[in-house]
This record gives C-alpha cells, structure tokens and sequence, in this order.
C-alpha cells in the first residue's frame, strides 16, 4: 500500500508502507501514543468524549501487569491503551485477553486506588488526575470529577484501544471473544498505526480498523447503603463487532447518518427535549425518571431498534407501573402504524421495538430508516412520557 502527497505546486509522490516487522517497537509506539494522544482516533469511535490527555504509561496494575497508556478525558472518561505489533497470532489472541484484564481488575478499583497507582507512576501527589482533567479543560468541580470517575470505575465503563502496527486477520473472532465478557460497559477499538517511508522521515497514519457498536450497557446498584455495584447486565446487542471498512459501520458514517437523523426527529410533545448522539450506533431521547428511548441500527443484524431500560429496584417498580397499561400502549403504538412493543422481565426488564432493514443501505434505505427511527422515538415519548410524569 501506498500514499500520495501532494504538494503545493500539484506535484505528487509516492510514499511506500515499512513492511510489517520493520516498524518502530512498541516501546516506541506506546511513547508516540503518550507523546500525542491525539494521534488516536478517539472522537470517530465515540464523538461524546472532550479532549484527552496522557496520564501516565506503564500503570502498574498489581496482580495483572502494566498498563501501556492510560489517557482521560476532560470529563474524567478513561481509555486503556495496549500496543502490540501484530507479528504472530499468539500476539493476536493474548492481547485482547490482556487488556480485558486490565479493565476487569480497573473495575475492582475505588477511585483512591486508582490515585494512588497514577501518584506511584507519576511520582506526583495529590489528586493527579484530576489536575489532568482541568489542563484538558474540565468545568467538573473536584467532587463531581470523582464521582464521575468513580461510578465508571465501578461499572467498568472504559474505552480500550489495541493499538498495533497492522492487524491483518481475526477480527471476527474478536468479535465473538467480546460479546462473551459479561460485567464490564467497554467499549472497544483496534487501531492501526500505519507507517510509510518519506525519504529520511516516517508518515503515521492512524485508522480504526474495528470496533464495537454498543447499543447499551445498564449497570445494576446495590441499593443497600456502603454495598458497591453487583454486576454489569449486557444487552442482547451487546458489542457487535463492526470493521470499518465496511461504509455503514465507521463513526464518521454514523456521525452525518445521526446527525441528520436528530435533525429531522420531530416530537408532537412541544416539552420533550431533543435527542442526541449516544455513540456509534445508537441515538438516546431523554424522558422523565432518569430514563431514555435508545434508538439504534446495526449493521451486524440488518435491523433497526428502539428501546427503554428499567435498572435499578426504581426501575422495575416503574416498569410495573406501565405494564399495567400494556394494552393501551400496544393500542397506541398500532394506531401510529408501528407494531406493538415488545415487554420482557428480564434481568433487566425492557420495553423494545424492532424493524428489520437488510443491508446493503444506500441513500434510499437510510432515508427509509430515519424515518422508522423518528417514528419509533415519537411513539415511544408520546405513550410513556406523560405515564411517567404521571408516576414521577
């Protein structure tokens, strides 16, 4: 593979890729990445995080190992970075069971514990990270800061990066490793940091090569006062994973795809807030008691969707409440030209829609999903907003 560079006066030349195997070391990789961490392309996997800043590399994980980067954002969002160069498949296969690891063991963490380990790393005292967070450009008050930090700790919410110099093969069965690793709200991103020989320079040239589309992930709270977070439940659409060279499934396909479609989401209710982009995949409506309609396709499943969650011991006495007026709510629904929902007491009980919308999309077929997708979200306010008002 090669890459063109155009210069001023239209000249172009030719710049060819380092084989595999000749690249820079992952020592030098991890420093690159710590150096620049806006070479990641971290806003294309998920565009609601701000702007990140190194923490520190090679966190000491006791126990597990050592962390190569970890970064933050100026929200207190956390990203595990791993590097490896993809030289042999044990390569491959280990270094997602690693940085699994590292986030199972991370999820363990009071947020003392992790101010204590980036403290040893940085030999810094103090609240490190959160001094981070404030140069990013944090307006998080210090205990809002932690509190953020800590509740994604607890439900293991982190964005995980493998980061190598090529990742040529096994990305479906990736796929299938994630979708089996329950407790944990990950997300999930290979990168390829490419490089190509520019006379005596080096171009490096980033790109996600995979990542999963996580349509939710809801955490179940102990509600018994000192006791921490039992459990992460996963959803049935769970990590899905996507490759990016497919057109429907990059973050930057789904940016102007859910752009247009918050854009042209009307709600007959004139108090319901507007919509916004949840991540790849999904777009979240908000509704009274803390709960919202997550809207979603994907692309692994042909289809698209839309769900309300009840977590928590508040949630399922709410979702009794509405159930009792599941017919009405069917009635609705049926008159809007939608099929009825779908209630399920699950784990985590759920009211959910779903239509089915084969690939391959072009423009036709997204603009016929956009409008299901409004549709769905419309009903779904115009059925259980009021309810909950009512019950709130």
């Amino acid at each position: 593979m090669s890459l063109a560079i155009i210069d001023a006066d239209a000249d172009i030349r030719l710049v060819h890729r380092i084989p595999h195997g000749e690249a820079r070391r992952e020592a030098d990789l991890r420093d690159l990445i710590a150096a620049h961490p806006a070479l990641l392309p971290v806003h294309d996997i998920d565009p609601s995080y701000g702007t990140v800043a190194t923490v520190t590399i090679e966190l000491s994980i006791p126990g597990v190992g050592f962390v190569d980067v970890l970064l933050i954002d100026e929200n207190g969002r956390l990203i595990v970075v791993e590097c490896k160069l993809w030289r042999n498949p044990q390569a491959r296969r280990e270094v997602v069971g690693q940085i699994l690891d590292y986030a199972r063991e991370l999820s363990r963490y009071g947020y003392e514990d992790l101010q204590r380990q980036v403290s040893i790393a940085t030999k810094r005292q103090g609240n490190v990270l959160y001094d981070l967070a404030r140069k990013a450009g944090s307006i998080l008050s210090e205990a809002d800061f932690v509190d953020r930090v800590s509740r994604d700790l607890a439900a293991g919410r982190f964005l995980l990066l493998v980061v190598g110099d090529g990742i040529a093969e096994g990305t479906q069965r990736i796929g299938e490793y994630l979708r089996d690793q329950p407790g944990l709200a990950f997300s999930f991103g290979l990168v390829e940091f490419a490089e190509y020989r520019c006379a005596d320079q080096t171009i490096v040239h980033p790109r996600i090569l995979a990542q999963t589309v996580t349509v939710e992930r809801h955490v179940i709270r102990s509600e018994v006062p000192g006791i921490t977070i039992d459990a992460v439940m996963p959803v049935e659409r769970i990590a899905t994973i996507a490759s990016s060279r497919g057109p429907s499934d990059t973050g930057a396909a789904w940016k102007k795809f859910s752009e247009r479609l918050i854009a042209e989401m009307r709600f007959d209710d004139p108090g319901q807030p507007q919509a916004r982009n949840g991540g790849v995949g999904w777009v979240r409506v908000p509704l009274p008691a803390n709960l919202y309609v997550n809207v979603y396709r994907s692309s692994s499943e042909g289809g698209l969707g839309a769900q309300i969650r009840f977590s928590s011991s508040e949630g399922a006495a709410i979702y009794s409440e509405l159930r009792a007026g599941e017919q009405s709510i069917a009635e609705e629904f049926i008159s809007a030209g939608l099929d009825a929902p779908q209630w399920r007491d699950d784990d985590v009980a759920s009211v959910s829609l779903t239509h089915r919308s084969p690939q391959p999309w072009d423009e036709a077929s997204e603009a016929a999903q956009r409008e299901w997708m409004a549709k769905a979200a419309n009903q779904f306010v115009n059925s259980f907003r009021p309810r909950l008002q009512r019950l709130a």
